[in-house]
């Protein structure tokens, strides 16, 4: 399976000082499917965001061991979730990292978790994100599977219709996740172990921000 690769930018250790992490298990309405699209045991699986948790500036992105993430091009990981800081977060690429993973935390775990459970019209709402900010809106599937792109109700015809696909799965969700930080991030290098930076090669305006839903 190919992932992308990227070189995680680390600010000063004191810039992620913090008082304390309030974390808060997921509430939200989607249960936990018994198996995964991949057909895999999904008993734990998932980020569970908690809606009521979620303002900007107020959140931080949690490892499965509960250490604070710093904004970094690597795709959201299993077993990360999404915390409440008792301090304000006045950084920029750190208050829109979490804010990007409150979006794409319940992307993945209603395409990788509860594909059973999303319905169309579920799916849209939450990659609404997505297309108001013009990514993965247009489908190309010439070429090899590498080559392939997906747009938003694409994949989800697609692993609906035809089954599991993981490949295609988790390029969806890397790509669709690393160019809402191309947008968001300000003074960010991109650049992957290879030498290529995404942002460029798709001419996305780095640091313009993002329009929200």
């Amino acid at each position: 399976m190919r992932h992308l690769r990227w070189i995680m930018q680390l600010p000063k250790p004191d810039d992620y000082t913090r008082a304390a992490i309030l974390v808060v298990g997921f509430l939200g309405t989607l249960a936990c499917a018994s198996t995964s699209p991949m057909g895999l045991e999904t008993s734990n699986c998932g980020h569970r965001v908690d809606p009521n948790i979620v303002t900007l500036g107020q959140n931080v992105v949690l490892s499965e061991t509960g250490t604070v993430q710093p904004p970094q091009g690597r795709p959201i990981q299993e077993g990360w979730t999404l915390g409440r800081s008792t301090e304000s977060i006045t950084d920029h690429n750190e208050r829109e990292y979490a804010r990007i993973a409150s979006y794409m935390m319940p992307i993945r775990d209603a395409i990788i978790c509860d594909l059973d459970k999303a319905s169309l019209t579920l799916w849209q709402t939450l990659t609404a994100i997505l297309r108001l900010n013009n990514i993965k809106t247009v489908q190309a599937l010439s070429g090899t599977p590498q080559d392939q792109v997906y747009s938003n109700d694409g994949i989800y015809e697609h692993l609906t219709k035809d089954g599991p696909d993981q490949n295609a799965m988790m390029k969806y969700l890397e790509e669709a996740e690393l160019e809402l930080k191309c947008l968001a991030f300000i003074n960010f290098d991109f650049t992957n172990p290879e030498g290529a930076n995404h942002c460029v090669i798709h001419d996305l305006a780095q640091g313009s921000g993002l329009l929200i839903p």
